[in-house]
């Protein structure tokens, strides 16, 4: 069963979210009953121009009636009236006309699903670009001051001494279960974020993070919801070898060899 969601955030956080799931039953039944609305409209509203004829044909006759009798003119009016009656009473031209309200309805619904998806697409790449600076320290457990804390971190663990106290905008705890792309045992240790004034001092700690390796610290990128999200899909995927991220990028190592590039809604499939 196919499905659609979106989500709505508030603020810059995204921890909270709201899904919304529309099966394709329930868009087929949303299709159905408005095609059926539509040809009844089309319905009435032909009935409706029918009388208003026919009542201008009962007027036009009794003037005739008046004159010399009926004439070859009203005789072909009435014939054509008469076969406009047959081709609106015939079942495939109701049909026809349900097929093409249907397929009407079909591109717009498939035109706005396509709008919705860029405009979350746009939204969460700013989001993310608002991210670039951060970075999610897993393993050390929170304290009153955060910042001091990210500094000694740096310094006694990751080796980078050049990072100051000041060179941090701030830092302060997280939830670590917004990073679901963990693995379990990760998603459960506490989480610092730490906001870096420059973009060069966060590159200076993505590089060194390298050292964390087998220990019970993990140095992260502080990705968006979505992300996350399409960073766990892929990572579940059967195409996929390995899954990392690059700048708030998904990328992706497959199973063929293929160094790709993910996007939210975007399936393994198509890149392969």
């Amino acid at each position: 069963m196919s499905t659609m969601n979106t989500r709505s955030t508030r603020g810059s956080k995204s921890e909270d979210s709201v899904f919304v799931s529309i099966t394709t039953e329930e868009v087929e039944a949303i299709v159905q009953r408005a095609v059926v609305a539509a040809v009844k409209e089309v319905q009435e509203l032909v009935n409706v121009k029918l009388d208003e004829v026919r009542q201008k044909m009962q007027d036009y006759d009794e003037r005739l009636k008046k004159l010399e009798g009926i004439t070859v003119e009203f005789q072909e009016f009435g014939e054509r009236l008469w076969k406009l009656e047959q081709i609106i009473d015939d079942k495939e031209l109701t049909s026809q006309v349900a097929t093409e309200v249907s397929k009407s309805l079909s591109t717009e619904l498939n035109a706005a699903r396509a709008e919705s998806r860029e405009s979350l697409l746009s939204s969460n790449d700013n989001e993310q670009y608002n991210r670039m600076n951060n970075l999610r320290i897993h393993g050390i457990q929170p304290e009153k001051d955060c910042r001091n804390l990210a500094v000694d971190f740096l310094k006694k663990v990751l080796h980078v001494p050049d990072i100051e106290e000041k060179d941090i905008e701030a830092a302060h705890s997280a939830f670590p279960t917004q990073q679901s792309s963990a693995t379990s045992t990760q998603a459960r240790r506490p989480v610092i974020l730490v906001r870096f004034r420059r973009r060069e001092h966060r590159d200076k700690v993505i590089r060194a993070r390298r050292v964390l390796k087998g220990s019970k610290y993990a140095v992260s990128e502080d990705l968006t919801l979505l992300n996350v999200k399409t960073m766990s899909r892929v990572k579940n995927s059967e195409h996929a070898q390995n899954v990392w991220s690059c700048n708030g990028k998904i990328h992706a190592m497959l199973k063929t060899g293929k160094k790709v590039v993910v996007r939210p809604f975007q399936s393994l499939e198509e890149l392969l």
